[in-house]
């Protein structure tokens, strides 16, 4: 039975998701690092797309269904774009050039082509799904079990970032018969209880004989910030596999999440390759024991959603902001060197808001991008020929307090001078301070920018790291 009540509906089938076509910009050193960039680009695009409408109908579809059901669409509608993985891209057609030494690839979506592909897949991984599901009725002993739904794991989450760019392109998919939810709870009763973390890491490691695997930390469901316990875990699991120390050198990732419970923890990892299709899925259920004395719970997890609810997107214009490791589960060490990284889609002006939100201290603040005086220190213009090219606004080293900190970039196609918080420069750090609750600092600065740009094309993007002291 169909549980999504018109998922297109939900979206009013706006031109912006149901563009004919679409395309993403990269630039690299190799033709191959042009290309993921450019596919890295397009999918951020049809992800923040997709999250933005989903965010402002949400509104109109609970004044048009019964809350029940609105309760279900959106609930579908947030399962489909909350992943934090890039997007596989079908039927992209690639154009590459050189220029100045460098290269620059376009890819570029047709909308109707790469739709009937899209919706030829999912109808397979729905069928795929639904045979694991009937096997995993008549299969007895925890062993297999667990290997099944293990398979219905990794398909559900490949099914759920296909969807994602499914909705993009105006489908109404129906869901599988067997949602991540229930296999989730359908794995407590057949996982391995584990009682050390070295034993956890070997499990969730078993048989993946893959080279070039980047291991990110487990991120606490709903949550960026990486606790003790995630970075622990990490580096037991990346010590159980053949590793590179660059994600930009992978050729595969790890990438986790848990669930933390009155029993325990639940832990969950996926291998995914360069086209970002999910290839395996491994579990393991840890008890209390294994994670005795670690930080297990995110500090920030309601800044986080503040900073996650963004600007709804006005027109063609994007904005990313990213760090030299990428941009979702950062994790820095004491002494290492970051690079940031901001791209804008078009031509326009961008600023960047720090926030700080360590035990010792909690700020926001506006982060100086050029050497001149006054406040176009803060505001940078990004010309027709540097659009979609990452440009750098500084590295920065990972030095005490630690703890968890969150970049904001705001863009407009008109000058954001006028937009500027009111700031006042502290004399100890020299920061040029907002405010000294990161939550105002946000709505603060949101506040303004709709105020101010209420005829011009504005766009938002965030991140979240955390830093930690080095381990001896």
């Amino acid at each position: 039975m169909t549980r999504i009540y018109s998922l297109a509906a939900l979206l009013l089938c706006s031109p912006a998701l149901m563009a004919a076509q679409l395309s993403g910009q990269g630039w690299g050193d190799t033709e191959a690092a042009a290309k993921r960039e450019a596919l890295a680009n397009l999918s951020s695009r049809i992800s923040v797309t997709v999250r933005s409408k989903v965010t402002n109908k949400k509104t109109i579809s609970s004044k048009t269904v019964d809350a029940k059901r609105s309760d279900s669409v959106n609930q579908v509608a947030e399962n489909s774009v909350e992943t934090e993985s890039e997007l596989p891209i079908l039927g992209a057609e690639f154009n590459s050039q050189k220029s100045d030494g460098r290269f620059v690839v376009e890819v570029v979506l047709d909308g109707a082509r790469s739709r009937t592909l899209y919706e030829r897949r999912l109808n397979e991984l729905r069928q795929q799904i639904a045979a694991l599901n009937a096997r995993f009725d008549i299969t007895q002993g925890n062993e297999a079990q667990y290997h099944l739904l293990m398979d219905m794991l990794t398909q559900l989450n490949e099914y759920k970032k296909l969807n994602t760019v499914a909705i993009y392109l105006g489908s109404n998919q129906a869901e599988p018969v067997v949602s991540e939810t229930d296999v989730r709870q359908k794995l407590r009763a057949v996982t391995r209880q584990v009682d050390s973390l070295n034993l956890a890491a070997k499990l969730l490691a078993e048989d993946i004989a893959e080279t070039g695997i980047y291991v990110f930390p487990p991120a606490a469901r709903g949550a960026d910030e990486i606790t003790p316990f995630a970075a622990l875990l990490k580096d037991k699991l990346a010590a159980n596999l053949k590793t590179v120390s660059d994600p930009q050198a992978a050729t595969y990732t790890m990438t986790g999440e848990y669930a933390e419970s009155a029993g325990g923890i639940d832990v969950t990892y996926q291998l995914v390759d360069k086209e970002s299709s999910t290839l395996q899925s491994r579990s393991v259920r840890l008890v209390k024991a294994a994670y005795a004395g670690l930080e297990t719970k995110p500090k920030t997890v309601s800044f986080e959603q503040l900073l996650k609810a963004g600007v709804a997107v006005s027109g063609d214009l994007h904005v990313d902001i990213s760090t030299s490791k990428g941009k979702h589960d950062l994790l820095f060490t004491e002494g290492e060197e970051v690079e940031l990284f901001v791209k804008l889609s078009e031509a326009g002006y961008f600023y960047v808001v720090g926030h700080t939100l360590k035990d010792t201290e909690k700020n926001s603040y506006l982060l100086e991008l050029r050497e001149v005086e006054g406040p176009r220190k803060f505001v940078q213009f990004v010309n027709a020929d540097d659009a979609n090219k990452l440009i750098s606004i500084g590295k920065f080293e990972v030095s005490v307090p630690f703890g968890v900190e969150g970049l904001q970039v705001f863009a407009s196609s008109k000058d954001l001078l006028e937009s500027l918080p009111p700031t006042q420069q502290d004399s100890a750090t020299g920061l040029y301070l907002i405010s000294a609750s990161p939550q105002e600092g946000v709505t603060k600065t949101r506040a303004l920018v709709r105020k101010k740009k209420e005829n011009a094309q504005t766009a938002e993007g965030s991140l979240i790291f955390t830093t930690q002291v080095r381990s001896h």
